[in-house]
């Protein structure tokens, strides 16, 4: 144990004495043996230059695609030089999520901000300072709904995947219930889910787009909910609401949505951003906390933490969350990208999405594969290739192309965003004429 702990023998022994034993191993004597590690195993140090050649030779193993074609949730758009130059400053760079007594002005405005940025791409009257990532976001609005006789969320199973498992999770460790509908088409059918709603139903969730691409009609959806006295959410693409009507505008009562697109690379899989807002009458029951806007004694402009609803800062039962932290970094990248890019260069990038997807879907169909679904979609879509799936993603793999995701053994999943070209879509259309 001494040659991992940096303190020296004089300090152990003062240690010691002060918890009344005499050896380490006394200290750990009410440990069964059986469930000791022992002795660990490691392999001799290495020098930074040897760390360095072995981390890139283990780097080296990833497979680099040259173009990407594959979303379903985590998004390949480009991101401004600015965006990382400001967001890798030290002033904003930590390891984690600062707290309260450490909050400098500069960290709070940057949270206002970022909060500010979330209500105007969603209409909603207020936003908290980020969640951990879209599918935590989902399953935290569920829980904001729940009432007395209200412990039902419905929602169409054609949701994201992490969405639809975090969303279970969390429900039913607060007694609610999920109910996951079919959907008809790839969409939610809003006649047939107003029909299910009783007097049970705390929520509905919905995407748009869905898992599948497609367009939700999100006004019929909130019509449905509202008419049965449940709140409706709406699960949201942020790029999309350069273009789509506002979760706002459509009924909806929370947004939520993943906000990765928002300048942050794929990095593998994360840290991701999830982000919530929503009308004011629900405010209170807004996980996280929120930063506002006031003015100190001399009567200049200052920001302050203005709700924490959270067991540390209330009463554990009035607590709507026990999320503690947030993704700081990650919303501070998301403001510079969505400052830099503005309402036009975000419309412009949106664009240019759905453009290249609707042009790689009549480019494919030319080769004969087929769309699964006829429905509007903004720049995802799945084709079905009976039998020749496989086919199709190795020859676009020999290439340097990651193809569309396998859904099932003959449907695909693609995406499209502005990173894309159309000459790398016509060289992806003749790949996949020839695997045909």
């Amino acid at each position: 144990m001494s040659d991992y702990i940096p303190v020296t023998e004089r300090e152990r022994e003062e240690m010691l004495a002060a918890t009344g034993v005499k050896s380490v191993d006394e200290l750990f004597a009410d440990i069964p043996a059986g469930l000791r590690a022992g002795r660990l195993k490691l392999p001799a140090g290495l020098s930074q230059q040897e760390v360095y050649e072995k981390l890139k030779k283990t780097a080296s193993l990833n497979r680099v695609y040259r173009s990407c074609m594959r979303g379903a949730g985590a998004y390949r758009h480009y991101i401004p030089s600015a965006v990382k130059a400001i967001a890798s400053r030290s002033e904003f760079v930590t390891a984690y999520t600062p707290y309260q007594a450490e909050m400098s002005q500069g960290i709070l405005r940057a949270m206002f901000e970022y909060q500010t940025y979330i209500c105007l791409l969603t209409g909603m009257d207020v936003s908290n300072a980020s969640l951990y990532n879209g599918a935590t976001a989902a399953a935290e609005a569920a829980l904001m709904t729940k009432e007395r006789g209200r412990y039902k969320v419905f929602v169409t199973d054609n949701v994201r995947p992490d969405v639809l498992a975090v969303m279970k999770t969390y429900l039913a460790a607060k007694n609610m219930e999920l109910v996951v509908l079919p959907a008809k088409d790839g969409l939610t059918d809003a006649e047939a889910l107003g029909a299910l709603l009783d007097g049970s139903a705390a929520a509905v969730y919905a995407e748009r787009p869905n898992y599948f691409g497609l367009i939700e009609d999100f006004d019929a959806i909130g019509e449905a909910a509202h008419a049965a006295g449940a709140k409706f959410i709406g699960g949201c693409n942020p790029i999309s609401l350069a273009l789509l009507k506002t979760p706002a505008d459509c009924g909806a009562d929370i947004a939520v949505g993943e906000g990765q697109p928002l300048g942050m690379s794929l990095a593998f899989g994360g840290p991701y951003l999830g982000f919530i807002a929503c009308k004011e009458k629900e405010v209170r029951k807004l996980p996280g906390r929120i930063v506002g806007e006031t003015v100190d004694k001399n009567m200049r402009k200052a920001y302050v933490l203005t709700l924490q609803p959270r067991e540390q800062h209330i009463k554990r039962e009035r607590a709507s969350s026990n999320i503690c932290s947030n993704e700081a970094l990650c919303a501070l990248t998301a403001t510079v990208y969505m400052g830099a890019m503005g309402k036009e260069g975000m419309r412009e990038a949106a664009s240019a999405c759905t453009s290249y997807a609707h042009y790689a879907a009549r480019k494919f169909r030319e080769t004969g594969l087929e769309l699964r679904y006829e429905g509007e979609f903004f720049h995802e879509f799945v084709t079905v290739a009976k039998g020749a799936s496989d086919r199709i993603l190795a020859a676009l793999d020999e290439r340097g192309i990651l193809g569309g995701l396998r859904l099932s053994d003959d449907e695909l999943l693609w995406c499209f965003t502005e990173l894309n070209s159309k000459a790398e879509i016509d060289e992806a259309t003749a790949l996949i004429g020839g695997a045909l």
